[in-house]
């Protein structure tokens, strides 16, 4: 299992889209086998989105999340943790130990700026329909469901 988590200076990063560096741990059993920073190219939530599936992420634990990324974070299959601050380490340590901690009802209502998105109107197709269909990086095909 792999586990992502915002990290700046050391610290649950906030704003999830425009995060520049993740904490990953590898985790086997309950037992992480590796722990690395690992910059994002890019930001905003295609960069983000980009992240999760190229490197595999099962679990993100995160600050504030904004309607369409938790969407389309679930549509990946992603175990999400929202609501989560402090320390990236304490909350990887709360995560394995099965202990409850975050806010699942938190979620960021405020525009998600994404400059790969023309029409910046926060990812939701029902309100203007005139950004076209998004670009699926191939290494995320595999993870997307059918429809």
């Amino acid at each position: 299992m792999k586990i992502a988590i915002p990290y700046e200076n050391g610290q649950v990063a906030q704003e999830l889209a425009a995060c520049q560096e993740y904490m990953v741990l590898t985790v086997e059993g309950s037992e992480p086998t590796a722990k690395d920073l690992v910059p994002c190219e890019g930001s905003g939530a295609t960069a983000m989105l980009s992240f999760i599936g190229l490197h595999q992420i099962d679990v993100l634990i995160c600050g504030k999340l904004g309607i369409a990324a938790r969407n389309a974070l679930e549509m990946l299959g992603v175990l999400l943790v929202p609501g989560v601050t402090g320390s990236c380490a304490e909350a990887a340590a709360k995560f394995l130990a099965g202990e409850q901690q975050g806010d699942p009802s938190v979620l960021a209502l405020c525009r998600e700026e994404d400059p790969d998105d023309p029409m910046q109107c926060i990812h939701d197709c029902s309100k203007c329909a005139g950004c076209g269909p998004l670009e699926i990086p191939d290494a995320l095909k595999p993870r997307v469901p059918e429809v």
